[in-house]
């Protein structure tokens, strides 16, 4: 065995500005799609809501187009945290969807924290530079009335106060959504690129999560299950009414808001905030993961999750089928894949990676968050070969195939001395397919580690592959570092994994049949 510290990975900016923060990166070389010809100055959006929710909406962003000094008060970040357990990504070890109660916990619904804690240390968070045309976003917000949808007043009260269950009146909530998402689809001569819902405050207090057996009803991911199942859908980004008003105590000061609400809504624009700097530019990464399938009526039913992206982070999703898993008769609760299971669902992914990025991938790696099984191990389950086979058959025998499991370690490493911990990039080869990478800790830049919870590092195991070890680990530490929901320096996961369960809880609420899109930004 063996340690050693993997560089902190390089992020690629506009004008071809390096640097491994995404703040410090954009606010000197401004957005990446500036240097792919890609970048839109206006961003276009429309907005459903009261007319008083629209207006405080208009007076909320005005907030963000000027210089926003970063508070100089300590704001700590919720407690949760994300672990992979039988293949799932869930928070805090606990796998049923109670934690969705908490609903709308984050000040803006959609763009989260992760767990960092933020200080007065300007390189944590630092002053917003204003978003602007003149500013280093060179791009603002554009709202064209007529891309608006006025809800009335009295019709949300008339749903508050309408006899029945909860959950029908929630539903009757949604209609008026819905209804206005399809007004602004069907009657805009321009289109907005995003579309804002506002979630009233008494709305959310009493919709927001609704016991339904042994599950809840969960009012954003229903929302989101709807639009995005309609037509040429739109993005969307949910906030909440007490946000923009100010009721809503933020655990973010107004500058790391605006550095989150900017770079997500950019993404969803259609923009792309910074690309990895990497030499295999022609690599698919793929990740996949499982989740239980909660509408059904055993708790044995599964389904698998896929996403893939590019080093632009141009990310899709990928739902499988349903399927039953007995967690006795195979001898563990982590799922594995039939060959033709496995087989169909990666060729469906390169296919459609094919003719969204418009080029064929010469490589390809699979992040799955259960160990893999080959026809040695369960001739029933023989995933690898359904992997391998459902690649070459579209890419040809010379493409190179990464298979790697990612999961939790049980190894824990102990600094000798000092008061931070180990630093993120500590890698402790156990062998040379096997290792366990420290994808959160002490960081340098920042003089201090930016958590709250003690790190926990992952285990990546190399089953197959050309790749070494070192390199593995080295694209997983940049993909944490992918994830335009916010603007962080870093996530635990991966992105290839990061929102499986996320993407999967939205998708329970699909109506039979309906194929949902597959861009990652819809789900965000």
């Amino acid at each position: 065995m063996k340690i050693e510290l993997i560089k902190e990975p390089l992020l690629e900016f506009g004008n071809n500005f390096m640097c491994d923060d995404p703040k410090m990166g954009i606010g000197m070389g401004g957005f990446f799609s500036v240097s792919n010809k890609t970048h839109r100055t206006e961003l276009h959006l429309g907005v459903i809501g009261t007319q008083n929710n629209i207006q405080d909406l208009h007076d909320y962003i005005a907030r963000f187009e000027g210089e926003i000094e970063a508070s100089p008060e300590e704001i700590n970040s919720s407690d949760e945290t994300e672990i992979i357990e039988d293949g799932e990504v869930i928070i805090n070890g606990d796998n049923s969807d109670s934690e969705m109660q908490s609903l709308f916990t984050n000040d803006l619904t959609d763009i989260e924290d992760d767990d960092l804690t933020f200080r007065t240390n300007k390189k944590i968070n630092p002053d917003f530079p204003g978003f602007n045309s003149d500013s280093c976003f060179n791009a603002e917000f554009v709202n064209d009335p007529l891309n608006n949808f006025i809800i009335k007043e009295a019709s949300i009260k008339e749903t508050l106060k309408m006899d029945g269950k909860l959950f029908d009146k929630a539903i009757r909530y949604s209609d008026l959504i819905i209804e206005g998402y399809n007004a602004i689809q069907k009657k805009s001569i321009n289109k907005p690129n995003v579309i804002f819902i506002i979630i009233g405050s008494d709305v959310y207090k009493k919709f927001a999560s609704i016991p339904q057996g042994r599950f809840y009803f969960n009012l954003r991911r229903f929302l989101k299950a709807q639009l995005v199942s309609l037509p040429n859908p739109i993005p969307v980004q949910l906030i909440l009414e007490d946000t923009l008003t100010g009721k809503k105590k933020s655990i973010q000061d107004l500058s790391m808001q605006a550095w989150n609400f900017v770079v997500a809504n950019y993404y969803k624009n259609g923009g792309t905030p910074w690309a990895l700097k990497v030499k295999d530019k022609d690599t698919c990464f793929i990740g996949i993961s499982f989740h239980k399938a909660l509408n059904s009526e055993t708790s044995q039913m599964r389904a698998s999750l896929a996403q893939a992206f590019n080093f632009e982070g141009k990310g899709l999703i990928f739902i499988g089928d349903q399927f039953e898993w007995d967690a006795e008769k195979t001898n563990t609760p982590a799922p594995h894949l039939t060959y033709e299971y496995a087989k169909d669902l990666v060729q469906r992914i390169i296919k459609q990676y094919s003719e969204y990025n418009r080029h064929k991938p010469s490589r390809v790696v699979i992040h799955k968050t259960t160990d893999y099984w080959d026809s040695a191990i369960n001739k029933d389950y023989a995933e690898v070969e359904g992997l391998k086979d459902g690649i070459n058959e579209v890419l040809g025998d010379d493409c190179q195939i990464d298979l790697v499991a990612i999961k939790e370690s049980k190894i824990r490493l102990l600094r000798e001395e000092g008061k931070y911990p180990v630093m993120r990039g500590t890698l402790l080869e156990i062998d040379k397919a096997t290792g366990v990478l420290y994808s959160t800790g002490y960081i340098p830049y920042y003089e201090g580690f930016p958590g709250v919870h003690i790190p926990n590092p992952i285990e990546v195991h190399i089953y197959d592959g050309e790749s070494t070890l070192r390199k593995v680990c080295e694209e997983i530490l940049a993909l944490t570092k992918m994830n335009f929901n916010n603007c962080n320096y870093y996530d635990r996961f991966p992105i290839t994994v990061k929102f499986a369960r996320k993407v999967g809880e939205i998708v329970q609420y699909l109506d039979e049949g309906v194929e949902p899109p597959n861009k990652y930004f819809y789900y965000m």
